[in-house]
């Protein structure tokens, strides 16, 4: 049984970050992590998640779209 690994790589300011965990919660909250960082900027991020679960790859894309709408309303 092979177990899925979740990338999400984000494109900043300061250049592109590839995050790379075992769990989607784990993947969620690693760029969770790295969104707060630009806190007032948010959608200045761009993203992408590559995993082999295709529904958990989109529940990740659509978290952290919602967290980066949040940041930038707050």
């Amino acid at each position: 049984m092979s177990e899925t690994l979740f990338r999400v790589t984000l494109e900043t300011r300061d250049g592109r970050r590839a995050l790379t965990a075992s769990t989607e919660r784990e993947a969620a909250l690693m760029a969770e992590s790295v969104l707060r960082g630009y806190e007032g900027q948010p959608l200045t991020v761009g993203f992408s998640v590559d995993c082999s679960d295709r529904e958990a790859g989109s529940r990740i894309a659509f978290y952290l779209i919602d967290l980066a709408l949040e940041l930038e309303l707050a």
